[in-house]
């Protein structure tokens, strides 16, 4: 039985007992900005069973994708270690069922051979928790399960550090006597003779921070998972996960394209590649932080174990073998394969720049020492160029060397240490710094104290004219820099001296920072002063704000999916927004987004704000930030009954207020990552006073009416466009006249196994270089090889016939830097072209 009929059985079969099939969520959560990834089928499900939401049915199935790095350094040396996975479920969130239910159709759906899984009984067992006496029962009551298979195991309880908990019960596949420890009475657990593929998980109680178990809000429940790979090994005879078809043309890619083998290399860049392309395809993008920085540890680790085996293909061109296993289930991923191979391709190339520092590095480490490299120039190959420990104790093994690996350990613990002294001590600086209580909500002046005055980094307690200062307040109406929105500007009147802010910042939580230079006379510690806060700034920014929530709900009504914020920048002149998505708006969606926040303006909706526990926030359905750390209250922002999200920021008092919305650019950031700028209120106005006034004297300039413009500019371009063609037409003309020579004859070929041409040029750019590159190629019968360069670039060109055997990325390296296709790369020049077109010219003798 293959994946996708274990998928459609699994499904099918609780659809058929009234269970709602759910689609995965994806591996990034919707509404858990608590966790970087879903790691669990149950986890998406999780506001159901704490009673914070209504299921959408009262049972519930799906096939849920999930991620995990807990353990990244098993995989690939255990069988059944995965970074990304999936988990069948079936689920009773409110009580539509319990154990009396879950226990039997578990095994019925094991061991029927028409509907299920048609295992044999005599090779099942299970487990559950001595305290589960009930379980015990159903089991051997209700199913074919003999009472001396039903074992006890402490650990059959299930639950989180918090929310829902309680007993469960495991289901055993016996591998065979062969795989455990000979005993003939071995029981589950004890050895790798028995292997755990189902848990029943009895959800009962809500753990609370004391360790108490009240009951769940709406009583006992079901939260059952089947691993996917491991029920797919058993059905397929496999001797691990990785003897399977989800995993079968991966491992094939890297077996076909790779000089060495490595079952745990192997193993580690098929698992790392199908997480990173979920990821990628999810529009997760490689970062040094967050889901990003999970992101570029699997593909870096992917990569250097592709660097082990020789891989003589890119790690990207793997990508479409895990499209090709799972596209069937999440169609997203063949949407995104382009993307996904670029983003793959862009991280490995990065990758290869330092790792190639690193193993110079490490050459010369190697160089110094006959026996032994020490553990601190091995933690630096480590820390400083990301070479494993295992990579570098395998290098120095072919040197005849091994690594002080106390002494990396020794080396690791000290830079943890310092980096643990530094953050302490960092910390104990933040929180001397005197809190302020905010009034900015309400107000954007007021009377307040000066409690500290820090110069250079250093407390003062006075500063005079022309010193560069941080102030701080017992109480404030300036806004510190946070969510996005910038920090106030202003003045602090006091009764010397007067201080210009600048900036506004939040150094630490609960403390505001006024950023500035005293303008005149001096102020001191302890004075009564006046702030007050660039009124007509902070309209225009609180503008912009509000404008951002209009725009984040209409965006989510025109794309059909929420919790779409990755981001965004509110200043008095414009905003950003940044949501994923892997193609641009189109303009009939810029014009739907423009009208209808338009509409949201004219109607006037009134702001409310609400101060609520995180749970009952997020029960609301406010859109909220998922990457955020919210605390146990939250600020939630709602215009009317349209837009509610989470939100610390300051807000126009109605929608209103926001004026004129107008969107300034739509553009991409990054792979799968768009940004919306747009400008209300006063900017926005002022922006369209200027592009009326502009479009005004363009069109005097082309003696046209304004309204004319579009047809004036494309009769311009068309005209362009005619020239451009006429000078391209010349352009080939004379390469024409160049190639063919003065006899006619054609280019000179060099001494080598194939049609060669090496020909210096005197082309404008890449494009005119490629051009020449396919004139030559064409000069020479359509067969060979052919470089051409200018003084700084060259292009290497292959006919597709002898692409496979002369892939011009390696000829590539033979001129300089650079990279392309096997038929087709270019590059810069690293070395003296002569010298260039000798090494090809001898590399293909």
């Amino acid at each position: 039985m293959n994946a996708n009929e274990l998928r459609r059985r699994f499904l099918a079969f609780f659809q058929e007992r009234e269970h709602l099939i759910l689609e995965s969520a994806p591996l990034v959560p919707r509404d858990d900005p608590s966790t970087l990834f879903n790691s669990a089928g149950m986890q998406p499900l999780q506001p159901f069973y704490r009673g914070l939401r209504q299921p959408p049915a009262p049972r519930l199935t799906s096939c849920q994708e999930c991620l995990r790095t807990d353990d990244l350094e098993e995989v690939g040396r255990t069988d059944r270690h995965h970074t990304f996975f999936e988990m069948l479920g079936n689920f009773a969130p409110t009580g539509g069922y319990f154990k009396e239910r879950a226990i039997p159709w578990a095994w019925e759906f094991v061991t029927d051979t028409e509907w299920g899984l048609g295992l044999p009984v005599d090779r099942l067992r299970v487990t559950v928790h001595p305290t589960d006496s009930e379980a015990r029962e159903i089991w051997a009551q209700r199913t074919g399960v003999k009472a001396a298979w039903i074992h006890d195991n402490d650990d059959n309880w299930w639950g989180l550090e918090l929310g829902p908990c309680g007993p469960d019960s495991e289901v055993w596949w016996d591998r065979g006597r062969e795989y455990g420890c000979g005993q003939e009475d071995c029981a589950p657990d004890h050895c790798g003779r028995f292997l755990e593929f189902w848990n029943l998980v009895f959800p009962s109680f809500d753990k609370q921070p004391d360790g108490s178990l009240p009951p769940l809000p709406n009583g006992p429940g079901i939260d059952t998972g089947m691993g996917l790979e491991r029920v797919a090994s058993i059905l397929q005879g496999g001797e691990s996960n990785f003897d399977t078809d989800l995993f079968a043309p991966i491992l094939a890619f890297v077996r076909e394209n790779g000089e060495k083998r490595d079952k745990r290399s192997e193993r580690i860049i098929a698992d790392h590649l199908r997480a990173a392309t979920f990821l990628v395809a999810e529009g997760v993008l490689p970062a040094n932080e967050g889901r990003g920085y999970v992101l570029r540890r699997l593909i870096r680790r992917a990569d250097l174990h592709a660097r082990r085996l020789n891989l003589s293909r890119p790690l990207a061109e793997g990508v479409p073998a895990v499209v090709g296993v799972m596209a069937d289930q999440y169609p997203l991923l063949a949407r995104r394969q382009a993307d996904v191979m670029a983003a793959v391709e862009r991280e490995s190339q990065a990758f290869g720049r330092t790792l190639e520092r690193g193993l110079e590095l490490f050459e010369k480490t190697a160089a110094r020492h006959s026996e032994v490299i020490p553990g601190e120039e091995a933690f630096t190959l480590h820390d400083t160029f990301g070479i494993p420990l295992e990579l570098t104790r395998e290098m120095a093994e072919e040197r005849g060397l091994h690594v002080d690996q106390p002494g990396f350990e020794a080396a690791m613990a000290a830079q943890r240490e310092r980096s643990r002294k530094t953050i302490v001590s960092a910390w104990a600086d933040l929180a001397a710094l005197p809190a302020s209580e905010f009034l900015g909500y309400q107000q954007l002046e007021g009377d307040a104290h000066l409690i500290q005055i820090r110069r250079a980094g250093a407390e003062v307690r006075e500063a005079e004219e022309g010193d560069e200062v941080e102030v701080y307040l017992d109480q404030t109406p300036f806004y510190a820099e946070s969510g996005g929105q910038i920090g106030d500007t202003g003045v602090i009147h006091g009764p010397d001296g007067e201080i210009d802010v600048e900036d506004t910042r939040r150094p630490y939580q609960g403390v505001i920072a006024h950023l500035g230079r005293v303008r005149i006379g001096r102020v001191a510690v302890g004075q009564q002063v006046r702030a007050s806060v660039d009124a007509s700034r902070r309209r225009q920014i609180m503008r912009h704000h509000s404008a951002t929530h209009l725009l984040n709900k209409a965006l989510e009504e025109i794309l059909g999916q929420g919790g779409l914020q990755r981001g965004s920048w509110v200043g008095p002149d414009h905003t950003t927004f940044d949501f994923p998505l892997d193609r641009a708006l189109t303009q009939a969606e810029l014009d739907t987004l423009s009208r209808r926040v338009n509409e949201q303006v004219r109607a006037a909706l009134p702001l409310t704000v609400r101060v609520l526990p995180y749970e009952q926030a997020i029960a609301t359905g406010a859109t909220h930030l998922f990457d955020e750390k919210y605390g146990d209250e939250v600020r939630v922002v709602c215009f009317g009954g349209w837009s509610c999200e989470f939100c610390g920021g300051t807000h126009s008092p109605t929608s209103a207020d926001v004026g004129p919305f107008v969107v300034l650019s739509e553009g991409s950031i990054g792979q799968g990552l768009r940004r919306l700028d747009v400008a209300a209120g006063l900017a926005a106005e002022d922006l369209i006073a200027r592009r009326l006034a502009d479009a005004t004297r363009l069109a005097q300039t082309l003696g046209v009416r304004p309204d004319q413009l579009p047809e004036r500019v494309d009769a311009l371009r068309g005209e362009v466009r005619q020239a451009e063609r006429q000078a391209a037409k010349l352009r080939q003309e004379l390469r024409d006249a160049r190639i063919g020579g003065a006899d006619g004859s054609g280019p000179a070929q060099r001494q080598a196994r194939v049609p060669l041409v090496l020909e210096r040029v005197d082309a404008e750019g890449i494009e005119d270089l490629r051009g020449y590159a396919e004139r030559y190629l064409e000069a020479i019968g359509g067969s060979g090889v052919v470089g051409v360069a200018n003084d700084a670039n060259f292009v290497i060109k292959v006919s597709r016939n002898l692409a496979q055997d002369y892939d011009a990325r390696r000829l590539v390296q033979l001129m300089g830097r650079g990279g392309g296709r096997p038929e087709l790369a270019q590059g810069k020049l690293d070395r003296p072209l002569p010298d260039a077109f000798r090494e090809v010219e001898a590399a293909l003798r």
